[in-house]
């Protein structure tokens, strides 16, 4: 059966990626384990921070292995096999932060992505690599300068209502009593007197 090993090296031990590399096909081949053709290699930011490393370089390698029954074997019955062993195996070591190992039933082609990109920009046609805007149907707008507002005061514009929104909002009229100067308040005190005869 086939499957596939995803594994997780931080940027801290990039120095030494093509040993631990190295030792994982190492580890995979004493296992029983033939490895296959490409080995992929890609530097990428991580999402989050793993054992304080933010940035690493994840490495995909296929191999296939004989499917074991090892409960048939009476001779090593408590020994481990296969999967279970390379499991423990990269929890042990250190180098590896992370790793995964799938079946590829349903998984596609390693390198199937870039390939995949590849064909899309052979493809791609320079009149479509760029969408061209629509042109306009209607004319542009003429440009009108603003003219410069003085700081008068503007009287607020008047609402036109229906004579029944008048009704319910019109507020009571309150009457405005007339300003009396001295002179005027002399003036009705004469008339007064001349009206009683006093």
């Amino acid at each position: 059966m086939q499957y596939e090993l995803f594994y997780l090296v931080g940027q801290r031990q990039e120095a030494t990626l093509d040993a631990i590399r190295e030792g994982v096909s190492t580890m995979l081949v004493a296992e029983g384990a033939k490895l296959l053709e490409p080995e992929l290699t890609e530097k990428r930011k991580l999402s989050y921070e793993i054992k304080h490393q933010d940035k690493g370089t994840y490495v995909t390698r296929r191999f296939e292995l004989e499917d074991i029954d090892f409960w048939a074997d009476e001779k090593n019955g408590e020994k481990e096999f296969g999967i279970q062993a390379m499991t423990n195996k990269l929890n042990l070591n250190n180098d590896v932060l992370r790793f995964l190992i799938v079946k590829t039933e349903d998984l596609p082609e390693l390198g199937a992505k870039e390939r995949r990109k590849a064909q899309e920009m052979k493809t791609q046609r320079p009149e479509t690599a760029r969408p061209q805007r629509p042109e306009r149907k209607e004319a542009p707008r003429p440009f009108i300068k603003p003219t410069p507002t003085v700081s008068a005061p503007v009287a607020p514009k008047k609402v036109e209502q229906t004579p029944k929104a008048e009704a319910a909002v019109e507020a009571p009229k309150v009457e405005k009593k007339p300003v009396v100067t001295k002179e005027a308040a002399q003036d009705i005190d004469k008339q007064l007197d001349d009206l009683l005869n006093i």
